[in-house]
């Protein structure tokens, strides 16, 4: 069934499938083109340095001079220049077989899931699923053991309990909060769950199989439809309603509250509490300041909820999908479903129908992740080579790995999103720092070329196995070369 849908029907059978599982379809949308890690130009001097960059592949000068190593003095100033190489993604399958749908459990292939819908990761890499067809919670290990956490796989049902006493109804959204408790949008059951850290599951809010709209004391609440859930330190859980077209909560003591939108009507207006709209909200996202992110899907864009509770549109154009990258007030999106933060506050979407994942940067920049535009398929690869179909849900590892639920090709998949280079050049004495986010346990090699000398590259120093989120190199002062090149190279 198409996902686009205004009123929505309650008639119809509930939970995912009846409210958002996408079309078997892709976009005719021209790519974007080859992609880049990053090219910088460093051009320091006595009294400084002045750098900018961009993530596109664009070139940005602060105007030096037109031939600045004609007036060189090889003590104080440097050209520096990052190689422009193609952006390393790297995609591969962590569970599951392509477009096989299945109830086993096992190691990583041996594994099968039915359109696996949210995901959360824990401290440790542990990704918890919501298996919506499955009607289970699964659990992957950080070895890549897959297990049912709750739940009978292919068994529907309301029933609380542990383990598989418990029963699910199409969940479709998942939450972790900072004492290991996990929450469950039941989407089917219009009810939101709790698992404790043994595997209890209760119902903390909705009346099971009565959907409808009602705020108040969490026994007596109504939700139609729930999707994307987040769980804040605080304790609050922020649940996207989706059939009321709603952004609701669920205080510490049970209490539930309309946070934006106004019942069953949908639309996309900006403002604050009912006088701002919604169509077919999905992902939540918390950033680092508390505001509130939603992918508000059926606008074709991202939404923001500050701490006052004003609503604005942070990317994407009401009504207009496409995939056009660039500043966030004039992309396109289409369909847009779970969302993920990082460290740096990088903000990632899942673009389900143009199969793609997408970053909307701390500066309001878009750009493409991992995916082509309008190619669906189930591929591994690096530089742009993965391919997936109609993805989810995405959580982000401790390693700073992406966790993607690809729905359609019943796969859960791992990504390295591209990194950006950048480099400074000190002005006591022109040694040079290259500085790179990364993957924490991953090899990572700084090179170096001059292009007067060798057209080949050479190692400066040795590789890096970096044990943070960030890592760096410091190239000396290369003596009168007046013009020295690097790149990061990643290991596979």
């Amino acid at each position: 069934m198409n996902f686009q849908r205004a009123p929505i029907d309650n008639s119809a059978t509930p939970g995912r499938n009846a409210l958002w599982k996408f079309n078997r379809r892709a976009e005719a949308t021209v790519p974007e083109g080859q992609k880049r890690i990053a090219r910088r130009f460093s051009v320091g001097n006595a009294t400084g340095s002045r750098t900018k960059s961009r993530r596109d592949g664009g070139t940005e000068l602060g105007s030096p001079p037109a031939q600045p190593w004609t007036i060189l003095c090889p003590a104080l100033l440097w050209l520096v220049l990052a190689q422009p190489v193609p952006a390393q993604d790297i995609v591969t399958t962590l569970a599951g077989q392509p477009l096989v749908s299945g109830i086993s459990n096992g190691f990583r292939a041996n594994a099968l899931f039915s359109d696996p819908a949210g995901i959360a990761v824990d401290n440790n890499g542990v990704v918890y699923l919501a298996d919506s067809q499955n009607h289970a919670i699964r659990k992957i290990d950080s070895n890549g053991n897959v297990s049912t956490l709750a739940g009978r796989l292919g068994v529907r049902g309301s029933q609380n309990g542990t383990g598989i006493q418990a029963q699910f109804d199409t969940p479709c959204g998942i939450a972790i909060d900072q004492h290991e408790n996990l929450f469950v949008s039941d989407t089917g059951n219009h009810t939101i769950r709790k698992i404790a850290p043994g595997g209890n599951v209760t119902t903390i809010a909705g009346i099971a199989g009565e959907s409808g709209f009602a705020n108040g004391t969490a026994s007596t609440a109504l939700f139609s439809s729930p999707l994307g859930i987040k769980a804040a330190t605080n304790g609050t859980i922020f649940i996207s309603d989706c059939g009321n077209h709603l952004i609701r909560s669920i205080s510490r003591s049970g209490s539930v509250t309309t946070l934006a939108g106004n019942p069953g009507i949908w639309g996309s207006d900006d403002g604050i509490g009912a006088s701002a709209h919604f169509n077919g909200p999905v992902g939540l996202v918390l950033d680092h300041e508390s505001n509130l992110f939603v992918s508000d899907s059926n606008n074709h864009t991202i939404r923001k909820i500050s701490l006052a509770g004003a609503v604005t549109t942070w990317a994407g154009m009401a009504g207009i999908d496409g995939c056009r990258n660039g500043d966030a007030r004039t992309a396109t999106f289409c369909h847009p479903a779970e969302l993920a933060i990082d460290h740096k506050n990088n903000l990632f979407v899942i673009d389900s129908f143009n199969h793609v994942i997408r970053m909307i940067a701390g500066d309001r920049k878009v750009s493409i992740v991992s995916g082509i535009v309008g190619e669906h398929g189930s591929a591994d690869g690096i530089n742009g080579q993965g391919r997936f179909f109609n993805p989810y849900a995405i959580g982000i590892s401790p390693d700073g790995s992406l966790v993607v639920a690809d729905a359609y090709n019943q796969l859960i998949r791992k990504v390295i999103p591209p990194f950006t280079l950048a480099l400074q050049t000190s002005k006591a004495n022109g040694a040079v720092t290259l500085s790179w986010e990364c993957i924490i346990g991953r090899e990572y090699q700084a090179q170096y070329r001059d292009p007067a000398g060798s057209p080949g590259w050479s190692d400066l120093g040795a590789a890096i196995i970096p044990a943070g989120l960030s890592a760096s190199q410091i190239d000396l002062p290369f003596g009168n070369a007046p013009q020295r090149i690097y790149r990061v190279v990643l290991a596979p």
